[in-house]
């Protein structure tokens, strides 16, 4: 397992085969080939993200895909599209963005049906 922490930012392309803990920056992309990635509480990803487990408790803005499962915990503050056949929004998480569940396979040569997800105040009716 691979820790990168509070202090360090890294700027560019991180592709790895083993778990990644990201306590500090990302700015560029993240390809986990194999192994999970955890976006710690205090980890911030200005990052493409690509995984087929990928957590996030921290700050990410960019685009996210999974192959098998999507978290965005109580402290999450995502910002982009998620991609993912599974995706557990936990309370108090917060998502501003497109949400993608369509099977990629099944899928293929067709429009994917999406998901905005936006939070707005309700209007009355006149």
């Amino acid at each position: 397992m691979t820790t990168l922490g509070p202090s360090l930012t890294v700027s560019g392309d991180i592709t790895s085969q083993e778990d990644i803990t990201v306590h500090g920056t990302v700015k560029g992309t993240i390809i986990m080939e194999k192994g999970a990635l955890v976006i710690a509480p205090s980890g911030k990803a200005d990052a493409q993200v690509e995984g087929s487990v990928v957590t996030v408790h921290g700050t990410v803005s960019g685009d996210l895909a999974a192959t098998e499962k999507l978290e965005l915990t109580d402290t999450a503050h995502v910002s982009g599209t998620i991609s993912a056949p599974a995706l557990l929004l936990r309370e108090g998480a917060v998502f501003n963005g497109i949400v993608d569940m369509s099977n990629k396979k099944a899928a293929a040569g067709k429009a994917a049906p999406k998901l905005a997800v936006a939070a707005e105040p309700a209007q009355k009716a006149s």
